[in-house]
């Protein structure tokens, strides 16, 4: 296993709540070059709106916002997460930074989701953490397997692809007594390397 990158772990990682003194890093994250790099895994509608409302709405204290930073690197995820209208109920987003392909580590989709999870969790009044996932986009599935996520059901032709093409979506779902917390999942996966 020589050949095998390091893998990243949620114990070497660092919430920092969003502010408004981030909106560069907001639009860097959610630029439109960016997005086309993403490719199918972004979802351009959702995003344009972001760069604008994203801060200002966690500002006001209707959204929760954190980058989640690898001390002596930089921002490696930004991870944003909504009420639903339903109580207790959220729904989010994790997107990575342009900077996160360059450490030259595995699972960092992984070890950031689970930092932000339990910063998220931290707040009682989250009961539960919704969101779909494209089924085109697999290694975001497998993120929120590891996660504990449980799949829910499928929403059919739900999501439009930047090309224009409807595709289906998980609907996952995570309950407050679920979330085995990052130190959880820091030791699965240790188990596994």
């Amino acid at each position: 296993m020589s050949g095998t990158k390091p893998r990243l772990l949620p114990s070497e990682l660092k919430a920092r709540p969003a502010t408004p003194a981030d909106q560069s890093l907001v639009d860097e994250i959610f630029s439109d070059e960016r997005l086309a790099d993403m490719g199918d895994a972004a979802f351009p509608q959702s995003y344009e709106q972001a760069r604008e409302q994203l801060l200002p709405l966690m500002e006001q204290g209707v959204m929760k916002g954190w980058f989640i930073e690898l001390p002596g690197f930089g921002v490696l995820s930004a991870q944003f997460y909504a009420p639903t209208g339903f109580g207790g109920t959220w729904s989010g987003d994790t997107v990575n930074t342009p900077a996160a392909g360059t450490l030259g580590r595995r699972g960092t989709g992984t070890a950031c989701m689970a930092v932000a999870l339990d910063a998220l969790f931290a707040d009682e009044s989250v009961r539960r953490l919704s969101g779909q996932v494209a089924v085109i986009n697999p290694a975001a599935l497998a993120v929120c397997g590891r996660m504990g996520f449980t799949r829910e059901g499928l929403a059919r032709s739900h999501m439009v692809t930047p090309a224009g093409e409807r595709v289906d979506a998980v609907m996952m779902g995570l309950l407050r007594e679920e979330w085995a917390g990052a130190a959880a999942v820091e030791r699965q996966l240790l188990a596994l390397s």
